[in-house]
C-alpha cells in the first residue's frame, strides 16, 4: 500500500509511510513553514513596490469651478466671468536618487534573507521528523523484545509449575518466576504506552490528528547498515554550507546596504515632470500653455542632526553584525568538534552494546538449559534474564543515540535529505 497524503486526513484505513515520505508530507503541510513561505511572496511584492517608485508616475485630474455668473465692471462695461473646467495629465519621472537605487538592492537582499529563514525552518522540521521516526522504530524494537521475552518466561513458568507439581522444585522457584513474569507484563504495558506517545508526537509533527492510523515502512536496520557515521566523522566542516552562517552573512550584507542607504540621504534627488493641460470650459481670457515641463532637484541642507544620528546607528548595527558573525563562526567550529565527539562516542558505545547483546543472549540460553536440568536456581535464571533485558535496553538506547548524533551532524552540514 502506498502513502497517500489526503487519505491520512480522512483517517480511513491504516497507511504506510517511509521516512522520506514523512519528511515530504511534513514540509508540505506544516503551518509554520507555510506562514514563512508567505513571507517570501510578501517581500517580493515589496521589491516590486521599490521598483515602481523609480518608474514613470502618470496622474490625471479634472477640475471645475464656477463664479455664479459674477460680473466684473470695466469702465462701465460689465463682463460676466465664465465657468472653468480643466483636464490635466501629469507625468513625473525620478531621474536620480541614490537612496532608490540602494533601496532596490536592499529589498532584493531582504527577499534572499527571507528565503534562507524558510530553509532554516524547513531544516528544523526535517530534523524533528528524523528523530521522531527513529524514536518510534527503537521503541517498537524494545516492545517486540519484551513480548518475545514474556512469551519465553511464560513457557518457563509453566514448566516450573509442572516441575513443582511433580515435586522436583520448591514453591519458591515458582514464585520467583511468577514475579519475573509480572514485572515483564508491567514493562510491556509501559512500553506500549511509550510507543503510543511516540507515534502521537510523530503525528503532531506531520500535522495529523492523534490516533490517525499510520505504519512505518522503513526497518531500523536499514539506517544502521551503512557507513554514514564513519563518513560524517571524517568529513571536513564547510562553514559556508551551514544555514545559520548563511543567514547571518546575508543579514550582515543587508546591514551594510542599510548604512549606505542612510549615507545617500545626504545626496540630492533629481526628478522631471511634464504636464498637459486641456481647457474644457475656457475663460474669456486664457493665457496658460497646454504643455509644461520641468526639472526639480531636492537638496537636503539641514535636518536637525537626524540624518547624522541615523548614519551612526546604522554603523553600530553593522559592527554588531560583524561581531555576531565572528562569534557564530567560532561557535559553529566548536559545535562541529563537539558533535563529532558525540558521534564517536555513540559509535563506540553502539559497537560495545552490540557485543554485549550477543554475550547476554548466550548466557541466558545457557542458564535456561541448566535450569531445565536443575543445575541453577530460579533466582539465577531470573538474574540472567534481567541482565539480558538490560543489555537489550542499553543496545536500543545506543542505536537511538547513534542515529540522533548522525542527524545533528547532518543538520550542521546542511546535508539532511529533503
Amino acid at each position: 500500500m502506498f502513502f497517500v497524503p489526503w487519505m491520512l486526513h480522512a483517517q480511513e484505513a491504516p497507511q504506510t509511510i517511509s521516512l522520506q515520505q514523512a519528511v515530504e508530507f511534513a514540509i508540505k503541510h506544516n503551518k509554520e513553514l507555510q506562514s514563512s513561505q508567505m513571507n517570501i511572496d510578501l517581500y517580493r511584492q515589496k521589491v516590486r513596490e521599490s521598483v515602481s517608485q523609480g518608474l514613470p508616475q502618470v496622474n490625471g485630474t479634472v477640475t471645475y469651478s464656477t463664479n455664479f455668473n459674477y460680473k466684473m465692471d470695466f469702465g462701465g462695461q460689465a463682463i460676466k466671468m465664465k465657468d472653468q473646467s480643466n483636464l490635466t495629465v501629469g507625468l513625473q519621472q525620478l531621474l536620480f536618487s541614490g537612496q532608490w537605487i540602494l533601496g532596490l538592492q536592499t529589498s532584493k537582499i531582504a527577499v534572499r534573507l527571507t528565503e534562507q529563514e524558510v530553509e532554516t525552518t524547513e531544516l528544523d522540521i526535517i530534523e524533528n521528523i528524523y528523530n521522531s521516526y527513529y524514536t518510534v522504530l527503537v521503541s517498537e524494537r524494545m516492545l517486540d523484545i519484551l513480548r518475545q521475552n514474556l512469551e519465553n518466561m511464560n513457557e518457563i513458568y509453566k514448566h516450573t509449575d509442572n516441575m513443582y507439581k511433580a515435586g522436583t522444585v520448591e514453591v519458591t522457584d515458582v514464585d520467583q518466576i511468577r514475579i519475573n513474569v509480572g514485572q515483564l507484563k508491567n514493562s510491556l504495558l509501559s512500553m506500549e504506552r511509550t510507543v503510543a506517545v511516540n507515534y502521537n508526537l510523530l503525528r503532531l509533527q506531520l500535522g495529523l490528528e492523534a490516533g490517525t492510523p499510520i505504519k512505518l515502512t522503513d526497518a531500523l536496520n536499514v539506517f544502521l547498515e551503512n557507513d554514514k557515521s564513519t563518513r560524517l566523522y571524517v568529513e571536513k566542516f564547510d562553514i559556508n554550507n551551514n544555514l545559520s552562517y548563511q543567514l547571518i552573512t546575508t543579514q550582515t550584507e543587508l546591514n551594510k546596504k542599510m548604512l549606505g542607504l542612510e549615507k545617500w540621504s545626504y545626496a540630492p534627488t533629481i526628478s522631471g515632470n511634464y504636464n498637459f493641460n486641456y481647457k474644457i470650459l475656457k475663460p474669456a481670457l486664457d493665457m496658460s500653455p497646454k504643455h509644461t515641463a520641468g526639472l526639480t532637484m531636492n537638496i537636503p541642507i539641514f535636518s536637525g542632526l537626524q540624518r547624522d544620528s541615523k548614519v551612526k546607528q546604522a554603523k553600530i548595527t553593522l559592527e554588531q553584525s560583524y561581531m555576531q558573525k565572528s562569534l557564530l563562526q567560532d561557535q559553529l567550529n566548536v559545535q562541529d568538534e563537539q558533535l563529532k565527539f558525540n558521534l564517536k562516542n555513540a559509535m563506540e558505545n553502539y559497537n560495545l552494546q552490540k557485543e554485549n547483546i550477543d554475550v547476554a543472549t548466550r548466557v541466558l540460553k545457557n542458564y535456561q538449559r541448566k535450569y531445565e536440568l536443575g543445575a541453577v536456581s530460579s533466582l539465577d535464571l531470573t538474574q540472567a534474564n534481567n541482565n539480558y533485558l538490560q543489555a537489550e535496553t542499553n543496545y536500543t538506547e545506543a542505536i537511538l543515540s547513534l542515529l540522533q548524533a548522525q542527524v545533528s551532524l547532518e543538520k550542521l552540514y546542511n546535508q539532511l535529505p529533503r
